[in-house]
């Protein structure tokens, strides 16, 4: 009996240990399966692979809520509503937000309502619904506190006091300040934005001196342990030389400001020459900031180009219709006039035949008369006379007919020659005021065409084309944009034995693309000089671009770190395109583009010694290049050309590549900027 029950024991240990190791083995692969959709999806979302993005995210918070990973679930719904927003519609987005919302109520995922209402609130923001979107923050806040104390709501806050601020709440944004600076949890970067914030309040307020050089100061210490400035230093900065009267100081602070900062350089030039009283010079920067600011707003940069060309086409269109309209009234009016012609003389003979069929009763009687001649010698001659008499009366009765039919007939002619001739004068004036409204159109898109080509201008001037000559050292790069401006890049700075280098490609085209681009090159330049990894540099940059990004822009990025004597290269890829190395494209580790969420960090790698290779970075506007067909260039052909002249200079290996592009595509119209970099190390 004893030795069953220990075969029973012994055979239910062994089913226990086969059931938990088959369930681990489940857990695991589904663990890789997830963390592989994860990459997918940011590289889809980096891609606008619009289709694929979808597929990933379902896919992804299907596994997700199968391993009850309710943060990796929410976080894809959230990313579905911010590529939604971003690339699709803002309606459709907000649509997704609520559908989370509801979601997360019945599932009473408190995580999922936080994602929700933070969601919900930056959209609302960028849509300038303030109220709905302070609502959405205050509820994305109360739930951290409540159910997630361990983290910081500094950067809630901070997009409340940005609210706040667009509508003069000074007690709000001084409010929400002190949020932010009590909160322990708040990291330096946060506190830094948030004294900027109360600079800039207690400057609007027009605080005494007193207590904003003690603000400032504060400020300025915080910046000395951050390492670096925020987007608000040079505002600061500004108002605080103005309360000095350092009048020349807050001039070199505006003239520091790129070019691309135009609306800005002639506000505060504006405020500038206001505050020195110089109200003259002031009122002419005033009237050109609005104007400038006027012509921003009214042109839709993304498109000006195309919708200056459709309006000409639709106000060609609407005039070509107008003068057709004109043609079918100018028919209709001679219709008209034949119509009253041919009722004239149907007037005309109808009093003709009741003239004739009175002759023929006055003969009838005359017969009559003549009938009864010998029996009537009495009535004879009142008869005549009777006969003449009616006959007198409807000759002068049928003259009248005539002459008020004649009458009537001419009002009606005049009265439609004057609605006609009034007419005509509207629309000869209407077609006046479109042929001035078309000079005026036509006048504007050449003026904008102009500026977009200074702007190219500018834009080209910002990435290197003198490259250094070296025994030991190859380096050649070129940038050509779809449009007259783009939002590719490249760079390269030079350190002793260091040389830092990068290519990127950011989201969307047109100009906020470039301004995006110029903002990404100056932080790239400004990091290299603190001597900081590759990866280091990616997380930097993505803080700082993450904040305040309403519009959801974001940048794709290799960046790299030659070491000159060694020969070993440390890189970071946020969400770029592989390089080429001898012919191979390399191994990535998938980053997030840089731009989208604040916080992340990014990861690096390390190749050994790479003396004698040759490195090819380059956009997805070379692989992707489509011909008439469109048929792409393709990775397959791009990575057999380079390997095939892997012996070729830099310099040669870019334009004989360039060359290649162009035989593909046969003269169709770039639809992406084209961005290629090439270095080898001697």
């Amino acid at each position: 009996m004893s030795t069953a029950i220990t075969y029973i024991r012994a055979f239910m240990l062994v089913l226990f240990l086969w059931t938990s190791l088959n369930g681990m083995a489940q857990t695991t692969a589904d663990s890789e399966t997830l963390e592989k959709l994860r990459k997918d999806m940011y590289y889809h979302f980096s891609k606008h692979n619009n289709n694929e993005f979808i597929e990933t995210v379902e896919a992804l918070k299907k596994v997700a809520k199968a391993l009850k990973n309710e943060k990796d679930y929410y976080k894809a719904y959230g990313n579905q509503a911010v590529y939604t927003s971003t690339n699709i519609s803002r309606g459709q987005a907000i649509d997704i937000a609520k559908a989370i919302y509801k979601e997360a109520e019945q599932e009473k995922s408190y995580y999922g309502l936080f994602t929700a209402n933070f969601v919900l609130g930056t959209i609302y923001s960028a849509l300038l619904q303030h109220d709905e979107a302070r609502l959405r923050y205050q509820d994305a806040i109360e739930i951290l506190e409540q159910h997630f104390p361990e983290e910081s709501t500094a950067a809630i806050y901070l997009a409340i006091c940005k609210i706040e601020r667009a509508l003069n709440h000074t007690d709000k944004v001084d409010e929400y300040v002190k949020k932010v600076l009590d909160d322990s949890k708040t990291s330096m970067q946060h506190r830094l934005n948030a004294m900027s914030y109360r600079c800039m309040n207690l400057a609007y307020m027009k605080a005494p001196m007193e207590t904003r050089d003690k603000a400032y100061a504060e400020r300025e210490e915080l910046k000395a342990k951050y390492g670096h400035d925020d987007n608000f230093g040079y505002i600061v900065d500004f108002d605080q030389a103005v309360l000095h009267g350092e009048f020349d100081r807050a001039k070199r602070i505006i003239d520091q400001l790129p070019d691309n900062h135009k609306t800005s350089k002639l506000l505060y030039y504006s405020k500038l020459y206001y505050a020195s009283e110089d109200y003259k010079t002031a009122y002419i920067y005033e009237n050109k900031y609005w104007y400038h600011l006027d012509s921003i707003n009214s042109a839709q940069i993304k498109k000006t180009s195309l919708d200056m060309g459709m309006m000409i086409d639709k106000v060609q269109a609407e005039n070509e219709a107008k003068s057709l309209r004109l043609i079918n009234k100018q028919l209709r009016m001679e219709e008209m006039a034949h119509e009253l012609k041919q009722k004239e003389m149907q007037e005309q003979a109808l009093s003709m035949k009741l003239e004739n069929e009175k002759r023929r009763l006055q003969e009838s009687e005359a017969l009559r008369a003549n009938d009864s001649l010998m029996a009537y010698n009495k009535d004879l001659r009142l008869s005549e006379i009777r006969s003449k008499l009616e006959a007198r009366e409807n000759e002068a009765r049928t003259e009248r007919i005539k002459w008020i039919a004649a009458g009537v007939l001419a009002a009606i002619a005049i009265f439609f020659i004057a609605i006609y001739a009034n007419t005509r004068r509207k629309q000869l004036r209407q077609l006046k005021a479109a042929y001035d409204k078309l000079e005026e159109t036509t006048a504007a898109k050449e003026r904008i065409e102009s500026e977009l080509r200074i702007a190219r201008e500018i834009q080209m001037a910002m990435v290197p084309h003198e490259f250094p000559s070296s025994k030991s050292l190859d380096i050649y790069a070129q940038m050509t944009p779809a449009k007259e401006v783009g939002g590719d890049l490249y760079d390269f700075v030079l350190l002793d034995d260091k040389l830092y280098f990068c290519v990127g490609d950011v989201s969307g085209k047109g100009v906020p693309a470039a301004l995006f681009m110029s903002m990404s090159a100056r932080l790239f330049r400004t990091l290299c000089n603190y001597s900081l990894s590759p990866a280091q540099i990616a997380t930097s940059m993505n803080n700082e671009l993450a904040q305040n990004n309403d519009n959801g822009m974001f940048v794709t990025m290799f960046i790299g770190l030659l070491n000159l004597k060694s020969g070993v290269l440390e890189f970071c890829n946020a969400g770029h395109n592989p390089p080429i190395l001898d012919g191979n494209f390399i191994d990535m580790e998938p980053n997030a583009p840089i731009g989208l969420w604040e916080g992340l960090d990014y990861e690096g790698q390390t190749l050994g010694d790479i003396t004698g290779m040759q490195l090819f970075v380059y956009s997805d506007g070379l692989n992707e290049a489509e011909n008439a067909d469109n048929d792409q260039y393709s990775d397959e052909r791009m990575q057999d050309f380079v390997r095939k002249h892997h012996n070729l200079g830099c310099h040669q290996l870019i334009d004989s590549l360039e060359q290649d592009v162009e035989s593909h595509v046969n003269g169709a119209a770039p639809s992406d900027d084209l961005t290629m970099l090439c270095i080898r190390k001697y």
